[in-house]
């Protein structure tokens, strides 16, 4: 009674006094450590293969000793898995037989929780008398949603470009092997720019889930890029694991359009201003991409005065890309005046000279781009003009009798030089 007393009445002024309990008893009453994520398995009751963790799958893939098998279809293995895997479908176990005896150690993965693939496959491994056989249930959806890599071949990328449609597809090379050729539409983000890619529009931030396609000069220079990417949560990421040259080598690359420009001389219009084409200013642009088809477009088009104006030729292919080109467009004024609604007037006597009559003439004359410097001239019918001359713009003084006809010749000039001509008679018996 005595022990059980003092027993009560310790614990009692623990809890009582607030005193600190002993490293033994604070032991006892802490809670187990949780496993994290990557620590995880479904723990499923009744199933013959044991799952493997995140960790665990991990490391295998770091060793490398140990085949990890996806046992989807070739097309699912194509668009995205596992990097380090090998794939054979479910339906062909005959083909793991032949590869691996019944003591080796395996790895079975599919798409995820609720994926039967793997179960099934590992069933009848052991019923072909395999023991070694583990599966990573968790598959590719949480692989995927734990940040983690994963690869894509040609087969799905042909897919994704051809079919799907939806995809974004990176490029990783540096700034100046993209701009030289690069798939149709892709962004550049190098190695640490998966931040600001991600703030600035590059990569679709709006939906993470939008699939992207990392590739580079080489699987390892896309990797780098993808798993960057990937930590942005980009869950539906992975990196193309060919290389560059594949791409080329396989039609998927698109190179910039080659732009000509010519420079050129148009005429000004009727009010003195031209408008020029793209088409006027090309000059055999073209397009390395067999099939190809470009846009052409101008910054300037006018109407342009006057002068000589720069302009830019911009050459677009069907997917975006462009490459551009200078060149001088000069409008000059290559019409000549215009002389109209001529007419002379009947003579009038010359009170200071005897013989001579005064001839008025009318005209208009007018130019396009504006000022008209007139002239008159006069030709005499016999050759001779010692007793004719011009008086002003508008008058001329002739001599007067019969058969003794004039010419007056009315010679209209621009600023630009462009001279116009037209000659009027006026007859010697127009007395």
């Amino acid at each position: 009674m005595r022990t059980t007393t003092t027993s009560t009445f310790l614990i009692a002024m623990t809890i009582s006094t607030g005193l600190a309990a002993t490293p033994a008893l604070a032991r006892a009453q802490s809670a187990p450590p949780r496993p994290s994520v990557f620590q995880t398995t479904l723990e499923e009751a009744g199933q013959k293969t044991p799952e493997i963790t995140t960790d665990d799958l991990l490391k295998i893939l770091a060793e490398g000793k140990i085949p990890v098998i996806d046992v989807r279809t070739a097309e699912e293995y194509a668009i995205a898995h596992i990097p380090g895997s090998i794939n054979v479908y479910e339906l062909e176990v005959q083909r793991i037989t032949g590869m691996f005896g019944p003591g080796q150690d395996m790895i079975l993965y599919c798409n995820g929780p609720s994926c039967g693939k793997s179960k099934r496959t590992s069933e009848d491994l052991v019923k072909l008398g395999y023991t070694n056989i583990r599966r990573y249930q968790l598959g590719m959806p949480v692989w995927r949603a734990l940040s983690q890599t994963v690869q894509t071949d040609m087969g799905g990328l042909d897919y994704m470009f051809t079919r799907d449609g939806t995809a974004v597809f990176v490029d990783a090379r540096t700034p100046a092997e993209f701009s030289a050729a690069s798939m149709p539409n892709a962004v550049n983000i190098q190695v640490g720019e998966a931040t600001a890619a991600n703030d600035d529009g590059r990569l679709p931030f709006r939906d993470k889930g939008t699939r992207v396609v990392v590739f580079g000069n080489t699987p390892q220079q896309a990797r780098v890029v993808a798993a960057e990417i990937a930590k942005k949560a980009y869950w539906n990421s992975s990196f193309f694991g060919g290389t560059f040259a594949d791409l080329l080598a396989g039609g998927y690359v698109n190179h910039p359009p080659l732009a000509s420009a010519k420079s050129l001389t148009i005429a000004a219009g009727s009010a003195c201003t031209a408008l020029v084409a793209a088409s006027d200013v090309d000059n055999g642009s073209s397009d390395p991409d067999p099939g190809d088809t470009l846009r052409l477009s101008l910054d300037v088009t006018g109407p342009l005065g006057l002068g000589a104006h720069a302009v830019t030729l911009t050459v677009s292919d069907r997917f975006g890309r462009s490459a551009s080109a200078a060149a001088t467009v000069a409008v000059t004024d290559q019409t000549a005046p215009a002389i109209g609604d001529v007419s002379v007037s009947r003579p009038a006597p010359s009170p200071a000279d005897h013989g001579l009559k005064i001839v008025t003439v009318n005209y208009e004359a007018s130019d396009n781009c504006g000022g008209v410097t007139v002239r008159l001239g006069i030709t005499r019918e016999d050759g001779r003009s010692d007793e004719a001359r011009v008086l002003d713009s508008q008058h001329v003084l002739v001599p007067g009798g019969h058969g003794r006809d004039t010419w007056i010749t009315i010679e209209a000039t621009d600023a630009a030089g462009n001279v116009t001509t037209t000659r009027v008679p006026v007859r010697g018996d127009d007395d």
